[in-house]
């Protein structure tokens, strides 16, 4: 072997130990910037920094993995059309809603169904956008889901069998916010939800049957 191929192997290997790996969910994160326009709050989302760092993530208190990201009212807008739910098992928390008026995020298109693949996934916001009915056949049940913000979007047509799937099978499903869409059709007791929920919203819709129920300004302590 020749001299100046022997010395090139040391470079090589210390080329390849030297290339920094990149975190799966600083890298999904910065794939879902790309795609949205993204305020200038999000500056801090760079490799040269720390992901627990970056504006609106939260990581848990082990290995740092992101377990919260909030962007409510960040400017957020754009198509929100895929989430790359493999990169955050750890992940509980998910916000990207804004005020009802005025509008300070405003993301479109058809809600994910990679959100419903997130094994952790305990409180989902997406309030406030302009978010359509998911595709089609490919919305998971949510077993752990808390709480649930789809208000004031653009689902529409019969009540979304999205919903139906799999809020029956909530146990844990305290919180469901669903007024200001255009749903039709079903009554909130093909919902199968108990007495446990504490907020149940769906007004501004088209539903059919006993759909309003209201006991505000109470101070229940038993079950109804």
């Amino acid at each position: 072997m020749a001299l100046h191929q022997l010395l090139q192997i040391p470079f090589s290997v210390l080329t390849i130990c030297s290339a920094k790996v990149i975190n799966p969910e600083a890298e999904a994160l910065l794939r879902r910037r790309s795609t949205l326009d993204a305020p200038i709050s999000l500056s801090s989302w760079s490799l040269a920094n720390s992901t627990c760092s970056w504006f609106g993530v939260t990581c848990d208190g082990g290995a740092g993995h992101v377990a919260e990201l909030n962007l409510h009212e960040t400017g957020l807008s754009g198509k929100l059309d895929a989430f790359y739910s493999t990169a955050f098992q750890n992940l509980t928390r998910l916000d990207l809603s804004t005020r009802q008026q005025p509008r300070c995020n405003s993301l479109s298109g058809a809600i994910p169904y990679q959100l419903s693949q997130l094994p952790r996934i305990a409180r989902l916001n997406l309030g406030n956008n302009h978010l359509t009915n998911p595709e089609s056949g490919k919305f998971s049940p949510m077993p752990g889901l808390k709480s649930l913000s789809l208000a004031n979007n653009g689902l529409n047509s019969t009540f979304p069998w999205f919903i139906l799937n799999f809020t029956g099978r909530l146990q844990k499903l305290q919180i469901l916010y669903l007024y200001e869409n255009n749903l039709t059709g079903a009554s909130f007791v093909s919902l199968g939800l108990d007495s446990s929920q504490d907020y149940f919203q769906l007004s501004g819709n088209n539903l059919k049957g006993r759909n309003y129920l209201s006991l505000s300004g109470n101070k229940l302590t038993c079950s109804i």
